[in-house]
């Protein structure tokens, strides 16, 4: 199980890692010549009237940061354009003349924009016209939510449920604590989920998916940083502790990839272990991470503050469930996928994933078939086999996929 799961989410991150170098520092971005990308642009408003009071009007850049990519545009003349990725969840954060952070972009009650379900696809443009700072918050007098963003209430309210994360990337853009963001030296650090979840069993033709109603007891999770090419350590010495207010003893390093590719200078993975429970479908249990602020060490001398915000998988989990139909050979010649939330509810995968892609294994865990991603262009719901595939020694499926903000999930099926 766990060689399984680490196999989706290495190759999930490597698949999708992408760092946008240009943006950076280009006076030119207001001129709307951006890269190919979701165009993002807008106005500030304010004037500084107490040098001692935060003002957006203090602003002189915007930051766009998602898990996989980064750019940094100048305000010029109270306006910016910034370019962001489709298929994304993007934050954007607002630093002053000497790179202090003074707020977040927050829209229809959420710190971010997610790029998946767009009324023009990757040719949508988003005009937030003019900005005003409230406490950290950086308000539009556009929402892009019902326009651009086409989601539904049910899919905003689940994200707004997971919307700490994007609280966590505004708090850990100065992860060294030295009042300059990290990624203006490509040293940037991003926290993430990885979920495993066994569901039960598949579908098969004319007849539905089982999902097993203790399903929720079975989710195993892992905590997942990645780092900017700028932070480098010696093999193995990388440790994380915290968080600071009643610390777990039990945190050990799950996996590592040294300069993984993508200007990345290391993956990691973090878990807590202990023996699962009677009746689980593995031996054993990954424990959930509480909320808070925790410490990475490397080479026992590199100290970085980041703060993690938990995701409840039981509100957001997006369950992939599969049927499989085949031929009058039993052979497969297509599957098709739903997404529920746990409740049941359907959801548009489109609003809330970024790809998807299935494993097929046998009794011993030999994968046999590996899907091509899906994604936003390629579809969600369906793939076809030119050639019928024979399934005879099939007994798990493996369904991986990120979603919007990044995190990883495993969804299992017997």
């Amino acid at each position: 199980m766990r060689k399984i799961i680490l196999l989706i989410f290495v190759a999930a991150v490597l698949a999708n890692c992408k760092k946008d170098n240009n943006q950076n520092n280009n006076n030119n971005n207001n001129n709307n010549n951006n890269s190919n990308g979701i165009i993002i642009k807008g106005k500030i408003s304010g004037s500084k009237t107490d040098k001692n009071t935060k003002s957006l009007a203090d602003a002189k850049k915007v930051i766009i940061f998602s898990k996989y990519y980064y750019g940094i545009t100048d305000i010029v003349n109270d306006t910016f354009s910034i370019t962001g990725q489709i298929n994304m969840s993007i934050a954007l954060i607002f630093i002053d003349v000497n790179n202090h952070y003074i707020g977040n972009l927050s829209a229809h009650g959420l710190n971010m924009l997610p790029l998946g379900n767009l009324i023009n696809g990757e040719n949508t443009q988003i005009d937030l016209t003019t900005l005003t700072l409230v406490g950290n918050s950086v308000i539009p007098s556009h929402d892009p939510f019902g326009n651009e963003i086409i989601m539904s209430e049910t899919e905003i309210n689940s994200l707004k449920i997971i919307d700490g994360y994007y609280e966590s990337i505004a708090k850990n853009i100065d992860a060294d604590n030295d009042s300059i963001p990290d990624v203006l030296s490509n040293k940037q650090l991003v926290v993430s989920s990885i979920f495993a979840r066994y569901s039960g069993h598949w579908g098969f033709n004319d007849s539905p998916p089982v999902p097993t109603d203790s399903a929720l007891s079975y989710i195993n999770y892992s905590v997942e940083i990645q780092g900017g090419s700028g932070l480098t350590f010696s093999n193995g010495n990388i440790i994380l502790s915290g968080p600071t207010i009643d610390p777990y003893t039990d945190i050990s390093t799950w996996g590592y990839m040294i300069n993984p590719g993508d200007n990345l200078g290391f993956l990691s993975s973090f878990n807590r272990q202990t023996n699962a429970p009677i009746g689980a479908p593995w031996g054993t249990t990954f424990l959930p991470f509480k909320k808070g602020t925790y410490t990475l060490t490397l080479d026992g001398t590199q100290s970085f503050t980041l703060d993690y915000a938990n995701i409840d998988a039981q509100y957001f989990l997006v369950i992939a469930t599969p049927t499989l139909h085949t031929n009058n050979d039993g052979n497969l010649t297509s599957i098709t996928l739903e997404y529920k939330l746990p409740d049941g509810t359907i959801i548009n995968p489109t609003s809330m994933l970024t790809n998807v892609m299935i494993q097929f294994c046998d009794n011993q865990y030999n994968q046999f078939y590996n899907s091509p991603w899906l994604t936003a262009s390629t579809g969600f719901s369906i793939i076809n086999f030119d050639t019928p595939l024979d399934i005879s020694s099939l007994y798990q499926i493996d369904i991986g996929y990120n979603d919007l903000l990044g995190n990883s999930y495993g969804i299992i099926w017997h």
